[in-house]
């Protein structure tokens, strides 16, 4: 195959890119059987597990499907965008499937404690300022693409202790409290992420991300949720509706 590849690029990132090559080609086309494991893994001297762990991420950006006992086809030239829009308040598992992407919900962590000065201001919080906090890897076909940091006061969701994190959160707030979700405030930042974010999106190395804060209201303007989350930068796009143009004269 006479590749050229760096011993400091991790194997399977040789592999991701010399499919992703092959695909630009022309190499392997839409409909086409992609090489298996087996072959690959003879092609660049590694285990089935690397070579699977190279797939995958077509699987993610749903590029290949695999089917049992046929092989791994190729359904699509480009990744498909993880497209995020500011116009509504909606969930990851809508905005996945909405897109044709299977979801999945990881909860790292669950537990109460005391909400600092950041936390309090946009929950509002007086004298009780506890808070419910969560961890969560929200998955996009099984590969991780979006952590959530969320706080919840605890006088408000005490009960939610007992539910299932593993699962939308704004579903169990909206059904099983009987909460409306009307209105959201949100600060989009570019950032790298930390070791801890790097870590749980099982990067060889810090990428860009997106960090959105967020807060969610109740119709009275009562704070629901403060959100931090970090979207992966190399896997999601955000779309904006802009209004008209309004001229100001220039003084």
């Amino acid at each position: 195959m006479g590749t050229n590849y760096t011993k400091k690029i991790p194997k399977y990132v040789q592999i991701h890119q010399w499919l992703r090559a092959m695909i630009s080609k022309g190499e392997i086309k839409r409909g086409d059987k992609l090489p298996t494991e087996t072959e690959l893994s003879k092609m660049f001297a590694v285990n089935r597990m690397t070579v699977r762990k190279a797939m995958d991420s077509l699987v993610v950006d749903s590029m290949i499907t695999r089917h049992a006992g046929k092989g791994t086809f190729l359904t699509s030239e480009k990744p498909k965008d993880l497209i995020y829009t500011l116009k509504n308040i909606t969930s990851f598992g809508n905005d996945m499937q909405s897109v044709g992407i299977q979801p999945s919900y990881q909860a790292v962590e669950v537990k109460v404690i005391e909400a600092d000065v950041e936390v309090s201001k946009m929950l509002k919080l007086k004298n009780d300022k506890r808070t419910i906090y969560s961890l969560r890897v929200l998955h996009a076909n099984d590969k991780p693409v979006l952590i959530e940091k969320s706080y919840l006061p605890y006088f408000k969701f005490k009960d939610i202790l007992d539910m299932d994190f593993a699962a939308t959160l704004y579903q169990i707030i909206t059904e099983k409290f009987n909460i409306t979700l009307d209105h959201a405030t949100q600060c989009l930042t570019a950032e790298f992420p930390g070791e801890e974010e790097t870590r749980i999106f099982g990067l060889p190395e810090p990428c860009p991300c997106m960090k959105m804060e967020t807060v969610i209201y109740d119709p009275h303007n009562s704070p629901v949720e403060a959100l931090f989350a970090y979207y992966r930068g190399d896997k999601y796009k955000f779309k904006f509706k802009a209004g008209s143009y309004i001229h100001h004269s220039i003084q």
